[in-house]
């Protein structure tokens, strides 16, 4: 393990407790319409764990903005290169934007939470968003990453400026996700399904 992944790991990231997930989607998987009142009234009892324990705990979630960028009627979405650590997502596409959330981002959740998911837009790509709308959660239990994770779902409308990261994400512009579907990852296979059907 390189030194920056052993840092990685000993962050500490922003949890809740499996069991509340599971009571907030009442054993639907996918993405699921909770309303964000009742995810943050669970979210403000939230809590921080070292990563490296929290990436094999089942009773607890890692909480990820899981951010869709839409500018007009297109998705921006991102085609993941070789040049990236976890080999498993080389070349899949990934269509959100987001990531772990720390305690340097706050130690209060709901703070955490909010200025967590501005950091990861901004360190991802150049966007300035317009509006940024709640979905739900996306719930998924089918692998062991997906069961200690627990994604918020949002659409951002955005003037879109370009990638940050460009060594690490090739972009993709379309109005249409159910072409690409086929070499997504977990979650953005799962979210391009629940988006394509909510429009058809």
């Amino acid at each position: 393990m390189s030194a920056v992944e052993n840092n990685a790991m000993k962050e500490k990231v922003l949890v809740i407790k499996t069991e509340e997930v599971e009571r907030l989607c009442k054993g639907r998987t996918g993405v699921v319409e909770v309303p964000q009142e009742e995810f943050f009234s669970v979210l403000k009892n939230g809590f921080f764990v070292e990563r490296e324990i929290a990436e094999y705990d089942e009773t607890i979630r890692q909480v990820i903005p899981y951010i869709v960028l839409k500018e007009g009627d297109e998705y921006i979405f991102f085609r993941r290169t070789a040049n990236q650590t976890e080999k498993r997502l080389h070349n899949l596409i990934t269509l959100g934007v987001g990531g772990h959330l720390n305690i340097e981002d706050s130690q209060d959740p709901i703070e955490c939470f909010e200025k967590g998911l501005r950091r990861e837009l901004s360190e991802e790509v150049d966007v300035e968003v317009k509006s940024l709308n709640y979905v739900g959660l996306i719930n998924e239990t089918e692998n062991p990453v997906s069961r200690v994770h627990v994604g918020v779902l949002y659409i951002a409308d955005v003037k879109y400026n370009g990638i940050v990261e460009k060594e690490n994400f090739v972009e993709i512009r379309s109005k249409r996700l159910e072409d690409y579907i086929e070499e997504m990852e977990g979650w953005a296979k799962v979210v391009a399904l629940y988006l394509e059907h909510s429009q058809s």
